[in-house]
C-alpha cells in the first residue's frame, strides 16, 4: 500500500486496442473504457519489470497496491501454491483478474485441463489493465471464460452450469488477493455447490432408473413424436401459460376457462390434479421425472392430451401416454440411436424442476410470451402445493425472501434455486416476455406482474386452433428406423463386453504401476510400455458412446471415475492416480455386465411389443 512512486508506466493505447479488439473477436462484446480511469487506477513497474496495479485513494486516501513491487509473478506463485485443489479435472471460478499474474500462477500450478471462469467486478479496471499488459494469452485460451461486461455476467451462471453438466468436474471458488467477495460471486459458488451435490446424489440414487426409462423409450419410438416437429407447426405469437402446482393456483385457476383457445395451456404433471378438480382440460402436460408417480397424471382431463416429456420419463407414465408422447431434451445417445431429427440438447439447464423444463420447451419452440401461474416458490398458509397430497414436503430450513407484493414470504433453498433459474433465463432471453400471474409467492426478477384476468383480457386476445397443431404429427420412427436403432443398441452390447475385458487388464496394470509409484520412480522410461498399454486400452473404452452413457447414468459413484488425462508428473501424483484407477477398474466389469443385462432386456421387451402391435394390425 503506497502513494504515487517514481516508476509510473505510461499507457500503451496501441496495446489496449489490440487487447480489446481480440476480446471483441472472441466474445462479441465491447469493453467500455472508463473516462475517469486515471482518477481511479494507476500502474507502476516492479523491480523485475512487471506491472504493479494500484487502486487510488481507497485506504483512507492512500492507494491500494494489488501486486508485489519486487516480483509480482513470484508472489502470485507462492499464493497459488497455498490453494488446496484436488488432482482431477477442476472448474475454477476466479473473482478478480488483477493484472493476470494470479491467473497465470494458477494455470502453471494446476492441471492443463483446468477450466477458469473469470468474474471481474470492474469493467473499467479490466479496460485500464489492457493498456499495460498483453492479455492475448488469456483471451485466446479456450479454457478461460471471461465475464467482464454486464451481459457476460448475466450468462456466466448458465455457461458454468453447462460446463458442470457436460464434464462433471470438481468445482472451486477462489478470490484473487485484494478483491472482496460480492453477492454475484457468492451466488455462483452456491449454485456450483448445489449442482455438485445434486449431480452426485442423482447419480447414486436415480441415475440407473433414469437410464432404464431412456432404454424403454429408445425401443418404443414407433408410437411417439418429437418436439422439433411440433416447433414447425406452432404459431410463434401464441402465448404459453405454464401451470405449476404452487399453493396459489386455486386463486385463479378458473380463469383458464376464459383463456382456453387463446393460448397454449401447458400444465405441469402435479398441477393436473387441480385442473381435474375444476374440469379444465389443458392443451398438453409436461413431465420429466423417472421417479415421479404416474398417479399424478391418472386424471380424466389428461385422457386425450399429449405429454411433452423427457426420454427418461417414468416407464409407467410412458405406457399411460403410450401413443401421445412428445419427446424433447435428447442427449447424444438419442441423436446416435434415433437420428439428427431429435436435435441433441446436451447440458440443458432446466432449473431442476418441471416448470423450468416447461420454460426450456417454450424457448425451444420459439415462444415469445410466457405466463407463469402457480409458480409460488413459497409457502402459503403452510401449504407447499395446491393439492392436498403430502408428497414433496420440503425438508429444508425456511428462508424469507421478497414476495411479489413487496412483503417477505417463506421459502427454502430449493425453491430459491428454482427462482434463480427463471431469473437467469429471463436475463439471457430479453426477446421473451415473461409474465408472472401467480398472484402470490416469491418475486421473480425480470417478470411483469399481472393478474391472470389481466392476462386473459390484454395478452390472450387471439384465437388458435390447438387441435390442428397436434393433428397428424409424424411418428418418430417407422419399422425400418426402429430396426436400425436396435442394431445400434446391439453394437453397444458388444462394446460392453470389450470394456469389461479392457477393464480387467487396466486393473492389473494399475496395481503394477501403483507399486512402482510407491517404491520406485514412475518417471523411469522403463515404465513407458505399461503406460502406453494403459493409454491404448483406455482410448478404446473412451471411443465408445456406451462408456459415456455409463459415466452419465450407470456408475453410482460419479467421483470414482478416473480422469481421462492421467497427471503423473511425479510419484506423489502417480500414487493417487493409480490407487483410484485400481479401485475403479476392478469394479467396472461388474457395472458393464449389469448394464448389458438390462439393455438386452429393454431390447427384448421392445421387440415383443413390436410383434404384438404388428399382429393386432394384421
Amino acid at each position: 500500500m503506497e502513494n504515487v512512486g517514481g516508476n509510473t508506466i505510461a499507457k500503451n493505447e496501441e496495446l489496449r486496442q489490440k487487447n480489446l479488439s481480440l476480446f471483441k473477436q472472441q466474445y462479441d462484446q465491447e469493453i467500455t473504457i472508463d473516462p475517469d480511469e486515471d482518477k481511479k487506477y494507476r500502474m507502476e513497474r516492479a523491480e523485475n519489470g512487471e506491472a504493479v496495479l494500484y487502486i487510488r485513494g481507497v485506504l483512507n486516501g492512500r492507494d491500494l497496491r494489488l501486486n508485489s513491487i519486487y516480483n509480482p509473478s513470484y508472489e502470485a506463485e507462492r499464493w497459488a501454491d497455498k490453494q488446496n485443489i484436488k488432482n482431477r479435472r477442476t472448474t475454477i471460478i476466479l473473482l478478480g483478474f488483477s493484472t493476470g499474474v494470479f491467473l497465470q500462477a494458477l494455470m502453471k500450478k494446476l492441471r492443463p485441463d483446468t477450466v477458469f471462469f473469470i468474474l471481474e467486478p470492474e469493467e473499467g479496471l479490466f479496460a485500464f489493465v489492457s493498456a499495460f499488459v498483453d492479455l492475448s494469452q488469456f483471451i485466446s485460451e479456450k479454457r478461460i471464460h471471461f465475464a467482464v461486461t454486464e451481459k457476460q455476467k448475466d450468462y456466466l451462471s448458465d455457461d458454468m452450469i453447462h460446463d458442470m453438466a457436460t464434464f462433471r468436474p470438481e468445482a472451486k471458488g477462489i478470490i484473487t488477493p485484494f478483491y472482496s467477495s460480492n453477492e454475484k460471486y457468492e451466488n455462483l459458488c452456491e449454485e456450483l455447490e448445489i449442482m455438485m451435490d445434486s449431480t452426485n446424489n442423482y447419480q447414486k440414487d436415480r441415475g440407473r432408473n433414469a437410464l432404464r426409462c431412456r432404454m424403454y423409450a429408445w425401443n418404443h419410438m414407433r408410437n411417439a413424436y418429437i418436439l422439433a416437429d411440433l416447433r414447425d407447426r406452432i404459431p410463434k405469437d401464441i402465448p404459453v401459460i405454464i401451470v405449476a402446482a404452487g399453493p396459489s393456483l386455486h386463486k385463479n385457476v378458473e380463469v383458464l376457462r376464459k383463456i382456453k383457445g387463446h393460448a397454449f395451456i401447458l400444465c405441469t404433471d402435479r398441477a393436473l390434479i387441480v385442473l381435474d378438480q375444476y374440469d379444465i382440460v389443458p392443451d398438453a402436460v409436461i413431465s420429466l421425472d423417472a421417479e415421479k408417480s404416474p398417479d399424478f397424471m391418472r386424471v380424466k382431463v389428461a385422457e386425450n392430451i399429449p405429454v411433452i416429456c423427457s426420454y427418461q420419463l417414468n416407464i409407467e407414465s410412458q405406457k399411460l401416454f403410450y401413443d401421445r408422447r412428445i419427446f424433447y431434451h435428447a442427449l447424444t445417445y438419442e441423436y446416435h440411436l434415433i437420428g439428427e431429427k431429435v436435435e441433441a440438447q446436451n447440458g440443458l439447464d432446466q432449473g431442476g424442476n418441471v416448470a423450468g423444463g416447461a420454460f426450456t420447451v417454450c424457448d425451444f419452440l420459439g415462444i415469445k410470451t410466457v405466463v407463469l401461474i402457480g409458480q409460488d416458490l413459497a409457502f402459503l398458509d403452510g401449504r407447499h402445493h395446491a393439492d392436498a397430497r403430502s408428497d414433496g414436503t420440503p425438508k429444508l430450513d425456511v428462508r424469507e425472501i421478497m414476495g411479489i407484493d413487496g412483503k417477505m414470504v417463506q421459502s427454502n433453498d430449493m425453491w430459491i434455486g428454482f427462482r434463480n433459474f427463471f431469473e437467469r433465463q429471463i436475463a439471457i432471453h430479453p426477446e421473451m416476455r415473461v409474465i408472472d400471474a401467480t398472484e402470490g409467492g416469491a418475486l421473480i426478477a425480470g417478470t411483469e406482474i399481472m393478474t391472470l384476468e389481466e392476462v386473459a383480457d390484454k395478452v390472450c386476445t387471439k384465437s388458435y386452433d390447438l387441435k390442428e397443431i397436434f393433428d397428424n404429427l409424424p411418428f418418430a420412427e417407422n419399422d425400418e428406423d426402429y430396426l436400425t436403432t436396435v442394431k445400434e443398441e446391439e453394437k453397444w452390447l458388444d462394446d460392453l463386453d470389450m470394456i469389461a475385458r479392457n477393464s480387467e487388464e487396466l486393473a492389473l496394470l494399475s496395481r503394477q504401476l501403483l507399486r512402482i509409484s510407491k517404491y520406485q520412480d514412475i518417471t523411469d522410461s522403463k515404465n513407458n510400455k505399461k503406460l502406453k498399454k494403459m493409454d491404448e486400452l483406455r482410448t478404446e473404452i473412451y471411443s465408445t458412446l456406451v462408456n459415456t452413457c455409463m459415466e452419465e447414468f450407470w456408475i453410482e459413484d460419479l467421483y470414482s471415475i478416473p480422469d481421462y488425462t492421467f497427471m503423473i508428473r511425479n510419484n506423489e501424483e502417480a500414487e493417487e492416480v493409480f490407487e483410484a484407477a485400481t479401485k475403479f477398474f476392478e469394479h467396472f466389469p461388474e457395472d458393464c455386465m449389469s448394464l448389458k443385462r438390462e439393455l438386452q432386456e429393454a431390447i427384448d421387451v421392445g421387440k415383443a411389443d413390436w410383434e404384438k402391435e404388428k399382429a393386432e394390425h394384421a
